[in-house]
């Protein structure tokens, strides 16, 4: 009778786990983090596959694998996993196998660099920045950041009806990171390819052009450093906390609207993630921020507060059907809250984060020169480099790129470092990413325009390297 009773009780179906065994699976099978997984494909996708569309920087998938053979390679992917590309571009399982085996790969040939299997988050957080494919050792290593603040944040989110999560971690070697603070509108600036804008020297404007960049962060900045893409924005907005990069200058003419009269009359702002999903990428950091940017560019100009100056893309002439633009586009989309954000841009209180005059550092070309010295604990010694500096000054902001070669026992390694950073009175504030790792920075700006900076840093590699400490000198010319 009880098992006849119990035959009548209607059984509860267990709430579907597909995603969840997808990444469960792939971290046990290639020794890969599973929260490092998801909080990946979060910061890429929001852990949506997005029914096969394709990223702004050519990404499929939940991992957003690259079609174009560019790392992290759906092609290589499928390679390593023994699948069909095809296939990776469609199953969300394989998609993040796929990506699974190509960390692991990084992993291993870390392992054969340094003597040593990647054990903790902090080895594995130049692979995450590695994984992102970004050229630029600045993108690169925000990127993982990126991820790594998903993981120190959690991740709670709802996909078909099944949960997934990440439990909150804690990552002492990225105090230091965390802990610092922006004194303007923009928290970097990495310049566009100067094949993607016109250089001009306008001194108005008087339009706003909201855009989404259907794809992430990152991978949007770098296709704009990309010479090749024809395309390019004045600033890019994140969707988790707001940040700011400037890419053109406000008197230049950078190239987003699809309409030469529209270009050339304002400014474009990129926001991070998809038109499809509104409610993940559209946060109210992301809203906050760029109201406030969009609010210090009319103060500045004289532009009235309305729609009428500040319109999406889908609203710039150009389309032969329905959209804006020569290329007919629909963004921001319908689920860009105008009224909202209007309001917040008419209540803001602007920031100074535009080009406006600059202080003692000049606009224009940077060049110099650098010195490295470069420790390993394990070896006990020290080698010394350097090399030429290279970059660009514009409203306050500078970027340069630097490169030199270390020779040990016959081999040879590059030392890269990348520097970004805002003009503070006479100081220069900013980061400095150093072989995927960063380290806060302070320069001098000299009477003569000249930039001086020293900078030391220290991080644990592991394996048979140890601790590697470096110091440099970095003078830039005025």
């Amino acid at each position: 009778m009880l098992a006849l009773l119990l035959a009548c009780v209607p059984s509860r179906e267990a709430p579907p786990s597909a995603l969840n065994d997808a990444f469960e699976a792939a971290s046990i099978e290639y020794d890969v983090p599973r929260d490092l997984l998801v909080a990946t494909s979060y910061a890429l996708t929001r852990l949506e596959d997005r029914s096969g569309m394709v990223s702004t920087e050519g990404g499929s998938g939940l991992m957003d694998l690259r079609l174009d053979g560019d790392v992290p390679s759906i092609h290589k992917a499928a390679a390593l996993i023994q699948m069909d590309s095809e296939e990776l571009e469609h199953d969300t399982a394989a998609n993040i196998r796929g990506a699974a085996a190509i960390l692991a790969t990084m992993a291993d040939n870390r392992e054969l660099a340094i003597g040593s299997r990647v054990e903790t988050y902090e080895h594995w957080y130049p692979l995450v920045a590695q994984f992102s494919g970004e050229s630029d050792p600045l993108l690169a290593e925000g990127f993982a950041f990126q991820v790594y603040t998903y993981m120190m944040w959690g991740v709670i989110e709802e996909i078909d009806g099944e949960t997934i999560t990440v439990e909150a971690h804690s990552f002492p070697f990225l105090d230091s990171r965390t802990a610092r603070a922006r004194s303007s509108l923009i928290a970097q600036f990495i310049p566009a390819s100067t094949s993607n804008y016109t250089d001009s020297s306008r001194t108005s404007v008087d339009m706003v052009v909201i855009h989404t960049m259907e794809g992430s962060y990152s991978g949007s900045i770098s296709w704009f450093q990309n010479p090749s893409s024809g395309g390019s924005a004045h600033y890019m907005v994140r969707s988790s906390d707001g940040e700011i990069t400037a890419m053109v200058d406000e008197e230049d003419t950078a190239w987003h609207a699809g309409h030469w009269d529209t270009n050339s009359r304002s400014i474009g702002i990129e926001h991070e993630g998809y038109i499809s999903d509104p409610g993940k990428w559209y946060t109210e950091a992301m809203y906050s921020a760029s109201a406030s940017l969009t609010r210090d560019i009319c103060d500045r100009y004289g532009i009235p507060i309305d729609r009428t100056h500040i319109i999406g893309h889908t609203e710039v002439p150009g389309c032969s059907g329905s959209g804006g633009g020569s290329s007919c586009h629909t963004d921001p989309g319908s689920g860009w809250d105008w009224n909202k954000y209007i309001d917040m841009v008419k209540n803001a209180g602007g920031g100074g984060g535009g080009i406006g005059p600059t202080g003692a550092l000049a606009d224009g070309d940077k060049s110099g020169w650098f010195e490295a010295k470069v420790s390993s604990d394990e070896y006990g010694l020290t080698k010394v480099c350097n090399g030429p500096v290279n970059g660009k000054a514009t409203s306050g902001h500078l970027y340069v790129t630097a490169n030199c070669h270390l020779e040990h026992e016959g081999s040879t390694g590059d030392f890269h470092i990348t520097w970004s950073g805002e003009e503070n009175g006479s100081d220069i504030l900013g980061t400095v990413v150093v072989d995927a790792y960063s380290d806060p920075f302070e320069g001098v700006i000299q009477s003569d325009g000249s930039v001086v900076s020293d900078l030391s840093g220290a991080h644990d590699l592991g394996g048979d390297i140890g601790v590697v400490r470096y110091e440099a000198t970095i003078q830039i010319d005025p």
